[in-house]
């Protein structure tokens, strides 16, 4: 199903200083629509923020460029959380007080989206996680919504992939000791009785973390069949060319937030034949997804990635959903929000939103060949990727 917001390449520039407080926003002889958005523009996330702030600018030129929503242009309203809590409060505050915002968009981690969501949650300010997957974020209430699949979901697929798909059943488990590696590992480790698993050895590592030698020398102890691993791909990174390095073999994972080119430029070679569950399916024929793809080399001077890729879509998201909604009200775009039925997602059709404003939708499963992600399988099943409804 083609979206009513599809349209042609963008044109209008926007200015942007890096800081804590206001990045920037589009004239405002043009900008009527307000849209509040954060991500992490400086510290460790500062490379996702910086994808996430492309994609918002993308996305809103893009939507622009055709007329905007309701004949009106949007102003994105951006704001520097550092993928800390208390800068996503402060700025969540200074969107719903200062800025008057009645719709927010993050581009930005699990503990932040955590953080700002009751406060637009209270302002009855629709609100869209476009890739935090703890499962508390939509449980702020009914104006929070999620356009990625949770952590537990993907770490089921995961567990799907590597029994179905590989047909492997000897695992060794690393996973970051942060909301998104937690909760991607407490959906592998609920089906590992279904798909037949069986656990070698379970790790863990912080976010800061980049040297794994303890972990390596333990992995190859346990002599795995396959190796599972729950991070970033800042971290996966060093860790997969440790464990290549150690002479470890086996067949490794990722999870999502591997899906980067950035990847391959820090890994190379040692990162050849991972499998990254829930990446950003580059191969499919989709216009609007090759366009932005381009779009977004052009401007970055890298390849497009899965963080990215949500970004834009919860922004056209959000944008289509004014427009289904004939009205700037935040509870009839709450509603059409609600209602949205086969969305042209950049990862795939977004099927439709459950009763938790959690997505229905079928996963990806990339592998890297050549020193590029291409696609590998989906995972379809619905009802083991089906989300919360409470």
């Amino acid at each position: 199903m083609t979206s009513p917001l599809q349209l042609c390449a963008p044109a209008i520039g926007l200015a942007f200083i890096l800081s804590s407080t206001l990045v920037g926003v589009s004239s405002p002889a043009l900008a009527q629509v307000k849209i509040g958005f954060q991500a992490p523009l400086t510290g460790p996330a500062a490379t996702d923020g910086a994808s996430a702030k492309i994609a918002s600018e993308i996305a809103v030129e893009k939507t622009n460029a055709a007329g905007g929503v309701l004949g009106q242009k949007i102003e994105l309203v951006t704001y520097d959380d550092q993928a800390k809590t208390e800068e996503a409060v402060f700025t969540a505050n200074k969107l719903v007080g200062q800025d008057g915002v009645k719709f927010a968009v993050s581009g930005s981690y699990s503990a932040s989206g955590r953080a700002a969501a009751p406060i637009f949650q209270q302002a009855k300010v629709p609100f869209i996680s476009a890739y935090g997957v703890h499962p508390d974020i939509t449980r702020a209430g009914d104006y929070v919504f999620r356009t990625v699949h949770l952590g537990p979901p993907q770490g089921r697929a995961a567990g799907k992939f590597i029994s179905d798909n590989l047909h492997l059943k000897k695992v060794s488990i690393i996973s970051m000791d942060n909301d998104y590696g937690q909760a991607t590992l407490e959906g592998f480790k609920s089906i590992v009785g279904q798909f037949g698993l069986q656990i070698a050895g379970e790790y863990s590592y912080s976010l800061k973390d980049r040297q794994f030698g303890p972990i390596v020398a333990s992995v190859k102890r346990d002599n795995p069949d396959v190796i599972y691993i729950t991070g970033y791909f800042f971290t996966g990174a060093p860790l997969v060319s440790q464990l290549r390095s150690a002479g470890i073999e086996a067949p490794i994972v990722g999870s999502q937030a591997f899906d980067a080119q950035k990847l391959m430029d820090i890994a190379g070679p040692a990162v050849e034949g991972v499998y990254v569950v829930g990446g950003l399916n580059r191969d499919r024929d989709s216009p609007e997804l090759k366009e932005y793809l381009a779009e977004f080399q052009k401007r970055a001077g890298y390849a497009g990635e899965n963080v990215g890729a949500t970004v834009y879509s919860a922004i056209r998201l959000m944008a289509d959903a004014i427009q289904r909604a004939g009205s700037l009200d935040p509870a009839k775009v709450r509603d059409a929000l609600a209602a949205t039925h086969n969305f042209p997602h950049l990862d795939g059709t977004l099927v439709s939103f459950n009763a938790l404003r959690e997505i229905n939708m079928p996963l990806n499963v990339n592998v890297v060949k050549d020193g590029k992600f291409q696609h590998y399988a989906w995972i379809d099943d619905l009802k083991l990727l089906a989300p919360p409804t409470e």
